[in-house]
């Protein structure tokens, strides 16, 4: 099985990746009916998911094309997913998750461009790192402590608005260089998280 030219590869990691998933809507429908416990902890274990695929990746010697594709996939699904399920209680994210879902959909539609040009696939980088570290941090947090003041809540979105901010300019400038790298002859692709 292929999706455009990268081949299925059965490893923890990629495993890993589709459980994180897979836990997207049980978090959604533990959020929504406000069983805020268990969808702490749901959000909690895709974090967890998300270090340990990379770990084993990088430790094992597991690292191929289709992790790199599908851990980034798993990180924006879950990202806006969670983004968008926060909203309904705290409007306060509405600019985060415009902010999320433009991030996520250029950077979706960059990767899907230079992977029909048959580029190699690259991991992830520090800036990518940081603002899923972020993210997760500020999701849980207000996951965990539902009523936070509004200055709290407006400091873990201009922080994680500002990551996101930082990744985006980041991977702009990688995908112009990569397009340019490409259209001389040398292949190279970032599609991260």
């Amino acid at each position: 099985m292929k999706f455009l030219h990268i081949p299925w590869e059965w490893t923890i990691p990629n495993a890993l990746s589709l459980v994180r998933i897979a836990l997207i809507p049980v978090f959604m429908v533990l959020y929504l009916t406000h069983n805020d416990g268990w969808a702490f902890a749901m959000l909690a274990l895709s974090g967890v998911t998300d270090v340990l695929d990379g770990f084993i990746a990088r430790h094992y010697n597991q690292i191929t094309d289709c992790g790199k594709l599908l851990d980034p996939l798993s990180d924006k699904l879950t990202q806006i997913a969670v983004v968008i399920a926060l909203t309904t209680r705290h409007i306060r994210l509405l600019p985060l998750a415009i902010l999320c879902s433009i991030k996520e959909a250029f950077q979706a539609v960059g990767g899907i461009i230079l992977l029909t040009r048959r580029t190699e696939v690259q991991g992830a980088e520090w800036f990518g790192k940081l603002s899923t570290a972020v993210f997760y941090a500020g999701m849980l947090t207000l996951v965990l402590f539902p009523h936070l003041p509004t200055a709290a809540e407006w400091a873990i979105v201009g922080t994680a608005g500002a990551c996101m901010l930082l990744a985006f300019g980041g991977y702009l400038r990688m995908f112009i260089h990569i397009r340019r790298a490409s259209e001389e002859g040398t292949p190279e692709l970032s599609e991260r998280g």
